[in-house]
Parts: C-alpha cells; sequence; structure tokens
C-alpha cells in the first residue's frame, strides 16, 4: 500500500510575499544561493519553522509551475536573467493550493489543473458585465 503524502500547510499570503522579495533581494545583492537561507534570515524569529519550510516548498513549487510554462497567462518573461513578471494571483494560489510532500524536494509540485483554478479564482476581473 502507497504511503499517504503529508500536506504541505498554507501560509499566509503577505509572509509568502516577504519571502518572496527576501530572496531576490539576497540575490541581487549576493548573487545565487540557496534561497532558505533568505527566508530564514527575513523571517525567523517571528514565523515558525514550519511556516518557513512550507513558504519554501510553495515557492519552489511555483518556479517549478512557471519554469515549464503553466503559468499563463498571469506571467510575462521577461529576460533569462530576471526571468518572469508574476501576476499576484499566482503568489495568492501558491500560497494555499494544495500541495503534498513527496521523495525529493525537487519532486514537489502543484497539479497544474488544481492549482489554475485557485490563480482564476485569486484573478481580478476587467471590464464590466
Amino acid at each position: 500500500m502507497p504511503k499517504k503524502l503529508k500536506p504541505i500547510p498554507a501560509v499566509p499570503f503577505d509572509v509568502l510575499i516577504r519571502g518572496h522579495d527576501a530572496i531576490n533581494e539576497d540575490r541581487e545583492k549576493l548573487g545565487p544561493g540557496d534561497p532558505a537561507i533568505s527566508l530564514i534570515r527575513a523571517l525567523h524569529p517571528e514565523q515558525k519553522t514550519t511556516v518557513i519550510l512550507a513558504i519554501d516548498y510553495r515557492l519552489r513549487a511555483l518556479a517549478k509551475l512557471i519554469s515549464a510554462g503553466q503559468g499563463k497567462p498571469w506571467t510575462y518573461a521577461i529576460t533569462e536573467e530576471y526571468g518572469h513578471m508574476v501576476n499576484e494571483a499566482l503568489f495568492r494560489a501558491a500560497a494555499r493550493a494544495p500541495l503534498f510532500e513527496a521523495r525529493t524536494v525537487g519532486d514537489v509540485a502543484f497539479k497544474p489543473d488544481e492549482f489554475m483554478k485557485i490563480a482564476l479564482e485569486e484573478s481580478e476581473t476587467d471590464g464590466h458585465a
């Protein structure tokens, strides 16, 4: 019988964004490195270790989804150096979409259909009916 996968908890959107901003700031100042260090620097001791770890998993899964081209129409490629501009709806979805532990950190991924449904719920509508 396969082992039941443990869910990775949802996280507050504002904390996820602060973590993402810290990763980008450190990358600009120091160059590429381990994003987990940036998260710890920015969020500890205010956040529990479980929240910081969940944010790490969620941002990595979001990056994986975008790299696979599944973030459209909420992303816009800038350059290879600067990556993508990402609509807030994807970050909001990343904060709360179902996500489960896997054999390795690299295997943790959002299910694209479920994720996109949540991103659509989080999207602002343009125009009037």
